[in-house]
């Protein structure tokens, strides 16, 4: 959607940025003339690998399948990826195979292709605009708020691809922000809006579209999560096409574990210790 077709000349020329990692593996299966060939790639700016394509054979083998999936998951596990993050049709015959290869869904979620209705700027005269460091800590609030933290784990706040957008109410609270990525055919949005917001939802997505648009005259993709319905519902009325619905499967690299605090002050703390906080020791001071 961003990119264009994997192996166009475009796409090709766009993913040669000299700090991102990009790997095709081929697998051809004992016996047979006919190759089975996938392309994993990590962004600088990630910790998690993207299954970009797989191309299969007609008769391909569920166990020879599988076989390429796991060589793709060691290559990313060599670049220090924390998880690989493939979206994937439900209705895919090739569901079974990322199952077997220990991928599990993390969310659904679908595709939606829009163009701004209409001028809305006196409908909304706030509007969207590019964040900055100020609304680091509101987006923060809201992300915890509304993602849930299984899917935390795997997705930060942004990708951190390029600025995005955010929204804030008339009395100056952020209800809304957008992380988007720009490609050269189009450009990818994943917002996360509170369900109570006192705009029109699909007014807010319209206007959200007009100002990605005046940034980018592209193609706008919208991908709206299975967690947020209401985005959904909004974009099915005002989008001009939509993709089936997709399952955002993970494997897991590394787990996290809980590690038990070295420093308890029990008389002062009231409940547990908030894990976020880094404790760092004090040196005695001796007066000479």
């Amino acid at each position: 959607m961003t990119r264009g077709a994997p192996l166009s000349l475009t796409n090709l020329f766009t993913s040669l940025h000299p700090n991102d990692q990009i790997f095709t593996g081929v697998y051809e299966p004992e016996g047979s003339q006919e190759k089975l060939i996938g392309q994993i790639y990590r962004s600088q700016t990630m910790t998690n690998a993207h299954m970009v394509f797989l191309l299969q054979c007609d008769n391909d083998k569920s166990r020879d399948f599988v076989i390429l999936l796991e060589g793709l998951i060691k290559q990313a596990g060599h670049w220090g990826a924390k998880q690989v993050v493939a979206n994937l049709d439900i209705t895919s015959e090739l569901f079974p195979h990322f199952r077997q290869a220990g991928f599990s869904v993390l969310a659904k979620q679908r595709v939606f292709q829009c163009e701004p209705a209409g001028l809305l700027e006196d409908k909304m005269p706030n509007g969207w605009r590019t964040w900055c460091h100020e609304d680091i800590n509101a987006m923060r609030g809201l992300y915890q708020t509304l993602v849930p933290p299984l899917i935390q784990a795997v997705e930060p706040i942004s990708r951190r691809e390029a600025q995005g957008l955010v929204h804030y109410d008339p009395n100056g609270a952020l209800v809304a922000y957008a992380d988007l990525i720009y490609g050269p055919v189009g450009v990818w949005i994943l917002p996360v809006i509170h369900p109570q917001i006192n705009e029109n939802m699909g007014d807010l997505l319209n206007q959200m579209v007009l100002d990605v648009r005046k940034l980018n005259k592209k193609p706008v993709f919208i991908a709206s999560r299975s967690y947020q319905p209401w985005v959904e519902s909004a974009l099915e009325e005002i989008a001009l096409e939509a993709s089936p619905e997709q399952a955002v499967m993970v494997r897991y690299l590394a787990l996290r574990q809980r590690v038990k605090s070295t420093y308890v002050y029990s008389p002062v703390e009231n409940g547990q210790p908030e894990p976020t906080i880094t404790l760092s020791s004090v040196k005695e001071r001796h007066n000479g």
